[in-house]
């Protein structure tokens, strides 16, 4: 078992070691209108459920959320994290924004050996969607290489804007 263990773990490292983790600069796109994915709507209320962050903490976005950062891919997850850990730990909290990061694709054993315990060298919460049901509905495969954020107004969408540097994510949030 142990050996079956170490084989699929150095396969999930060959694998995943020549995936890049740098983000193709692009311009800023803003929407104001019209679908972005199908739980995304400009104008209409986003409704995240129930969310778990990488210390299984239980969380949601609510009407006090200003801001909704959405990752879908590890380069700009990787981003935002190197982002945030330029600010407080208390960060996100000031400035009312969650974090949620797509982690549906990857393989259980990476996400829970090696994903997971670098997630949770983080102080602030990163909400994880886990399931591939749940990532389709926030998932626009158009701007899957970008860092979606997500202008919230008492909970209804207000804008989204699609970044890829952190000039242009710090821009987004504040």
């Amino acid at each position: 078992m142990k050996t079956k263990l170490v084989a699929a773990l150095f396969g999930a490292v060959l694998l995943f070691g020549g995936c890049s983790n740098k983000v193709e600069e692009k311009p800023v796109i803003a929407v104001k209108e019209g679908k972005i994915a199908p739980a995304i709507e400009i104008g209409k209320p986003f409704v995240s459920g129930t969310l778990r962050d990488q210390f299984d903490k239980e969380g949601r976005v609510t009407d006090e959320t200003e801001k909704v950062i959405m990752v879908f891919g590890k380069a700009t997850g990787h981003l935002v994290k190197e982002y945030l850990n330029t600010k407080p730990n208390d960060y996100l909290d000031k400035k009312h924004v969650v974090f949620i990061a797509d982690v549906s694709g990857m393989p259980s054993m990476i996400l829970k050996y090696i994903a997971l315990p670098d997630l949770q060298k983080h102080k602030y919460s990163i909400f994880l969607i886990r399931e591939k049901e749940a990532s389709k509905k926030f998932r626009n495969d158009k701007y899957k290489d970008y860092i979606m954020v997500i202008d919230l107004d008492d909970g209804d969408v207000e804008e989204v804007e699609f970044v890829t540097t952190a000039k242009d994510l710090e821009e987004a949030i504040d």
